[in-house]
């Protein structure tokens, strides 16, 4: 009995030892295989595609092992939600064939290749980019005589003026023009609407899509509570977020950015920015960054000081309330009247002042818009060319320190560290000046009566022209660049 017992254990060690083995010698013994990748031709990544024309791609697809009719295909388009309706789009077929109807922006799509013989999946994603006749190219905004224009000049150089007009019959821009801003979508860089402003007329400022230039709304529609009396926009900007603000009157409105952005009051104007204060349309603008914050340098009209503002969701006033670095002048105290702000590069601006004498002086500054609050005067000095300067001059400045300014039909450039005064080697005809822009730092672009001026501006051409486009309404106030 106890012999049996011990035979018994000993075998059923014997047995488990080889069980063991037999499992360790049989690790790795399985061979998986990957079926293949499909093979897709005749499909590219991105698409550009004008609103209600067809888009079509058919993909060549070949699955090596599988037949044609085990291959099942679908498509889908992601549709970012703005309204209740808006959904994904889903198509099935080997080809995509459908009137692109989804509006001038930016959509994900999908392509999926399913094999019904082993239920693999294959995805390859792509890029819609909705474009319309305006997608590319610039919109121009002119005077002829009483009456203010909006023009789109395409990529070939073909002028279409009296968009306005066209599509919104029986409202009128804004008149004694001064402004276009091009504002951008939230978050995102392609052009999505237009600020037209004006310093008369039934409305002085009106937001036009950017697509169509059909009306969105007005200045006045811009604010939760329009102030009393006129709305008389000075100098406006376009905040990185989608939205605008600037000096409406003599205070600084700026849109608010604390809600969604597609909802219907992003973008709207409150009480503006409260404090004891009398703006000069002179104004800085400083964005430090994707989500801000921003700053603003502006001028007490009244009390002869620059003042600081900083953009906490709305602006808020600081006045005075920085430090004062250097001797050159008092920041707190100019004593004159402010002609023009320029800002050269971040921190670095130069202010225009006429003096009780008449005089105009050059002063030159260097704010850290950062933190601390530092307002550095680095220079004070009677500006070089006194006759050169009146009060229709128009200006614009490179991150390189070189300024532009017009007078009656010329435009100069003027570098300050060594005070050299240069007239732009190319000709306007003898027609005044009405506009000077940068197009980017090579370029500066020159608006005259019926005419743009793209000139060459890099060190060494001393503004050559570059090309000319003619045939525009009126003279050139201003103009916005659109590259989708």
């Amino acid at each position: 009995m106890r012999i049996r017992k011990v035979f018994s254990y000993s075998t059923c060690c014997c047995l488990l030892v080889l069980l063991m083995i037999s499992c360790y010698k049989d690790k790795g013994n399985y061979v998986y295989q990957v079926p293949e990748a499909p093979v897709i031709q005749n499909m590219d990544s991105i698409y550009e595609v004008f609103v209600g024309d067809s888009l079509i791609i058919a993909p060549d697809v070949k699955l090596k092992g599988s037949t044609a009719d085990q291959l099942k295909y679908s498509w889908t388009i992601h549709v970012p939600p703005k309204t209740s309706s808006d959904t994904d789009r889903h198509y099935e077929g080997k080809d995509l064939r459908i009137v692109f109807g989804l509006g001038p922006r930016s959509f994900t799509g999908r392509f999926a290749i399913e094999n019904t013989a082993n239920g693999m999946k294959y995805f390859k994603d792509f890029t819609l980019v909705g474009k319309t006749a305006f997608s590319k190219g610039m919109t121009v905004l002119s005077q002829q005589g009483d009456k203010t224009v909006l023009s789109f000049i395409k990529p070939d150089g073909l002028i279409q003026p009296y968009l306005f007009e066209a599509v919104n019959p029986g409202q009128s821009l804004p008149s004694a023009p001064t402004q276009i801003l091009a504002v951008p979508v939230a978050y995102q860089p392609p052009v999505a609407s237009y600020w037209i402003f004006g310093k008369s007329g039934t409305q002085t400022g009106i937001q036009v899509d950017a697509n169509d230039f059909k009306v969105i709304k007005t200045l006045k529609d811009n604010f939760f509570d329009a102030p009393q009396g006129a709305l008389v926009p000075n100098h406006m900007f376009v905040h990185p977020l989608g939205v605008i603000s600037g000096i409406i009157g003599d205070r600084l409105y700026n849109g608010t950015t604390s809600t969604w952005n597609e909802a219907p009051t992003y973008g709207m104007f409150g009480q503006g920015a409260t404090g004891d204060y009398s703006l000069s349309p002179e104004m800085v603008f400083d964005y430090t960054g994707t989500y801000g914050p921003g700053n603003y340098i502006g001028f007490d009209q009244v009390k002869k000081q620059f003042l600081r503002f900083n953009l906490y969701g709305d602006a808020t006033f600081f006045g005075p309330d920085y430090e004062v670095q250097g001797n050159s002048f008092d920041p707190k105290n100019v004593g004159m009247e402010l002609m023009h702000l320029q800002q050269i590069a971040a921190g670095l601006c130069f202010g225009y002042f006429k003096g009780s004498n008449d005089s105009i002086y050059e002063c030159s500054m260097d704010i850290n818009f950062n933190g601390p609050f530092q307002f550095k005067a680095l220079s004070k000095r009677p500006f070089a060319r006194q006759d050169l300067i009146s009060p229709s001059t128009l200006w614009a400045a490179t991150a390189s320190q070189i300024i532009f300014f017009s007078n009656a039909d010329k435009v100069y450039r003027y570098n300050p560290i060594n005070e050299d005064f240069k007239a732009v080697k190319a000709d306007f005809g003898g027609k005044s000046v009405t506009m000077v822009k940068l197009q980017d730092q090579n370029t500066l672009v020159v608006g005259t009566e019926g005419a743009l001026y793209f000139l060459d501006i890099r060190t060494g051409m001393d503004g050559t022209l570059l090309k000319k486009t003619e045939g525009l309404p009126g003279k050139v106030i201003d103009m916005a660049f659109r590259e989708q």
